[in-house]
């Protein structure tokens, strides 16, 4: 491992501290969780997005009236489902 620092203010390490307590756990460990879950997030995002831009230039795309045609009738879908009657 590589050693980091980094500077957070009190309430972020009166929050960090807390929660490390609570679960039983060090400081440095919930701080690499967390930022390894982030990265993990991240790149997940930014896979889809590119994904999402390839499928366009490949020209896979559904029309807008099309789309919100298809959300209009979800809406009105659920809005019967949740009415009484």
């Amino acid at each position: 491992m590589k050693p980091t620092s980094l500077s957070l203010d009190d309430t972020t390490c009166e929050k960090l501290d807390a929660l490390a307590q609570s679960q039983g756990r060090p400081r440095p460990q919930l701080v690499r969780d967390a930022i390894e879950q982030y990265l993990e997030n991240e790149t997940r995002i930014i896979e889809a997005i590119k994904a999402g831009i390839a499928d366009a230039d490949a020209g896979n795309l559904i029309p807008h009236e099309e789309v919100m045609a298809e959300l209009y009738a979800l809406n009105d879908s659920a809005r019967r489902a949740s009415t009484p009657g």
